[in-house]
């Protein structure tokens, strides 16, 4: 799975690439010859950044920009002194404007320009890349859109068997920009160099799996304001796209003011346990002290309440049977998280919990009593106040009438439906996980580790996302930044076990404070 380097970054589809790259042009902020020049010296860069040593390069050339990328690198390496071979993959006269002049410029520079067009070059090839200490694959990038077959999927093929380093332009060849889905075919890279930001087929499986290490997007100069405008004029189905970063996560914890006290950071109340799930309320309500809530409440069925009650210090506990815990009382809480552990039948507690106007952050058995009731589709898109759904791709396949495999295969659509049907915000849990906006924004999140695949971190992270929309933190704020600063301690060291986890997010706070 691929590392990043950085994580500010919009996410682009392809088309919202190619605009931004139009726009820039148009504008005369920069020209397509600077563009590609710049994005070439980016690579050149990041060649001899990664490789291992100061061996020869070969350069893989396609037919359309990215194969222009890299002879602009080729020939910025060559001037280094570094021994570099060009390979075009298509007859030379296929190549066009832009790239051919560029082509012509490398080898005016003293590239070896050596063209390999067919399957009876296929041995000339191998003898090349026995040859690289690096190879960079210039093939394709974010332009292709159909399976890679013939010779191309020949040069792939060949590629990923000749154990070579590689660093892809963009995206590796073979990749689709958009989904992450392999065409076919695909090549294996240790190193991404993105051009300009990060695109969706970075992240989304199997693309992150081929990404190898993901750098940090080359600046070519497309600005800010561009790579943001394109996110609304070109065709996408969410609104826009962002990497969830550290910026985002430090703005929901500032630092506590010297006269703060406990009601100032909102009171949580948490529904749920049963008979064999004890521990899911409090992990929930675990998370919710660790992210900084002021007050957490458990209401929990009568005949577990003496375990959770007596295992349970920082939090006031609750049987339902106790009339303040009514949760058609709105002045119980500043927010709720139901499901953790709630067992089955909950549902009529559900639906008159959803009566009340606070935020509510929906879990576990919450969602399955949503899955198998079809009236909470219109209680949730009528409901005024903010609900959240947390579900993991089982909890998604069964709110979408389908499976959690179906929920894999796409997971960006799968994350844009649960938001449209229910008119609520969905966290879709999982690597990289989602976060969309009943409006259609979507926030990825680039950390995590396979460390939380373990029994109760989702309770945990609940708990997180109740305990800031408790303290009245804005949604669009709130709930990125919780997501990120679970996904965060998940990479710590130090921890197995979801109890554990409430002390590595407190010492994240600690030190970000």
């Amino acid at each position: 799975m691929g590392r990043v380097e950085s994580d500010s970054f919009p996410l682009l589809s392809a088309a919202q690439m190619r605009l931004a790259d139009q726009q820039t042009i148009d504008s005369g902020e920069a020209s397509a010859h600077q563009l590609m020049e710049r994005a070439g010296q980016a690579v050149a860069d990041a060649v001899r950044r990664c490789a291992d040593d100061g061996g020869r390069v070969v350069v893989l050339c396609g037919p359309g920009n990215n194969g222009g990328d890299g002879f602009v690198a080729a020939r910025l390496l060559r001037n280094r002194r570094i021994p570099v071979t060009a390979i075009p993959l298509v007859p030379l006269e296929h190549y066009k404007g832009e790239v051919a002049e560029q082509m012509e410029s490398a080898r005016k520079a003293g590239v070896k320009i050596r063209p390999a067009i067919g399957a009876d070059d296929l041995d000339y090839l191998h003898d090349w890349l026995k040859r690289a200490a690096m190879v960079v694959d210039a093939m394709f990038g974010t332009g292709l859109d159909r399976s890679l077959e013939g010779w191309m999927a020949e040069v792939v093929a060949s590629v990923n068997q000749s154990d070579r380093q590689v660093l892809a332009i963009d995206i590796p060849s073979g990749i689709h920009a958009d989904n992450g889905v392999e065409l076919g075919v695909a090549i294996r890279a240790d190193f991404t160099l993105p051009i300009a930001t990060y695109k969706w087929g970075h992240w989304l499986n199997p693309g992150n799996s081929y990404a190898g290490t993901l750098l940090e997007p080359a600046s070519i100069g497309i600005s800010d304001q561009t790579l943001h405008q394109v996110m609304d004029e070109a065709p996408s189905s969410a609104r826009s796209s962002y990497l969830i970063n550290h910026a985002m996560i430090s703005a929901s914890f500032p630092p506590r003011h010297a006269d703060a006290h406990k009601k100032s950071f909102g009171h949580l109340w948490v529904l749920g346990g049963s008979i064999g799930y004890t521990g899911a309320p409090r992990l929930a309500a675990a998370g919710a002290l660790a992210a900084g809530a002021g007050l957490v409440s458990i209401t929990c069925p009568d005949d577990v309440y003496p375990v959770i009650a007596g295992s349970s210090l920082e939090v006031m506990v609750h049987p339902e049977s106790s009339a303040p815990c009514k949760t058609s009382d709105a002045r119980i809480a500043d927010a709720i998280v139901a499901g953790p552990g709630w067992g089955c039948g909950c549902g009529e507690r559900l639906k008159e919990l959803l009566v009340t106007p606070l935020p509510a952050v929906l879990d576990a058995d919450a969602l399955n009593a949503m899955a198998a009731d079809e009236s909470f589709v219109e209680t949730l898109r009528s409901r005024g106040a903010l609900t959240v759904l947390t579900p993991h791709p089982g909890e998604a396949g069964r709110l979408l009438g389908s499976s959690s495999v179906d929920v894999q295969q796409d997971r960006f659509s799968a994350a844009l439906e649960l938001a449209t049907k229910y008119r609520a915000w969905v966290v879709l849990k999982g690597a990289h996980t989602l976060v969309v906006s009943p409006g259609l924004r979507v926030w990825l999140c680039p950390f995590g580790s396979a460390n939380l695949a373990t029994a109760g971190t989702g309770d945990v992270l609940a708990g997180m996302i109740g305990a800031l929309l408790a303290a009245s933190i804005a949604p669009e704020v709130a709930i990125p930044a919780a997501v990120g600063l679970h996904a965060v301690a998940g990479e710590q060291e130090g921890w197995h076990r979801a109890g554990q986890l409430e002390n590595v997010i407190a010492s994240l706070l600690r030190d970000m404070r």
